[in-house]
């Protein structure tokens, strides 16, 4: 029974985690709707694999990080700023690109360097303060009322747990990718649309945990 527990715990809880829109989100949408889905899995399983190193870390350093983060509000700060010139960037930023018959960017103009797929999915799954806060809550959180998650966990019922974070991610992201793909066939010029839909909740989520930091 525990390792259906396990399992099935990392799952919700990866697609939990999964659902709002982040950097791996928009990344996989805008190569789904530029290129295709096959393309799109090669950002989603290396930011899945990079989901599991996250939730290696919370376990490990869940307290230090939890009290680091408090401690120091200048790094809630830059978190906030970061998200806010992000939204701001894809409300307001235009793309100098070669577009296709339905109106998308298929050449991007001036790109002085080029970088892989899989090492795009891998760190922005990475380098996430944000994802790695929340698996940091989750830890705790199922470390008081469901599971036992740290380090002298069985090996087989930690392995379970992760694979479960594996799968919700990638579920999660594929999910993305299909929807995006169905846009695109419905929509004319859908990347402009999407960046600022997600530009805009970006600057709302800014605005909103700026104020939470100042009140609160």
């Amino acid at each position: 029974m525990n390792f259906i527990i396990y399992f099935f715990s990392g799952i919700i809880t990866a697609i939990v985690g999964a659902l709002p829109l982040g950097t791996t989100n928009v990344a996989v949408i805008n190569t789904t709707i530029k290129e295709n889905i096959q393309n799109a899995l090669k950002i989603i399983y290396p930011a899945a694999i990079a989901e599991i190193i996250l939730v290696l870390i919370a376990i490990n350093f869940n307290m230090q990080i939890e009290n680091f983060i408090d401690m120091n509000l200048w790094l809630q700060y830059t978190i906030v700023v970061a998200l806010l010139v992000v939204g701001l960037i894809l409300v307001i930023g235009r793309k100098e690109c070669i577009k296709d018959e339905n109106g998308e960017c298929i050449i991007i103009k001036k790109r002085r360097f080029r970088i892989s797929k899989q090492v795009l999915g891998f760190l922005l799954g990475l380098i996430n303060p944000t994802v790695l806060i929340y698996w940091i809550l989750v830890v705790s959180f199922l470390n008081k009322k469901m599971i036992y998650l740290n380090m002298n966990t069985g090996y087989s019922l930690l392995l379970l747990f992760l694979v479960g974070v594996f799968f919700g991610k990638v579920m999660t992201l594929y999910g993305y990718g299909k929807f995006s793909h169905m846009l695109k066939i419905r929509m004319q010029n859908i990347t402009t649309s999407i960046n600022r839909i997600i530009g805009g909740l970006l600057v709302c989520i800014s605005i909103f945990q700026f104020t939470k930091l100042l009140y609160y």
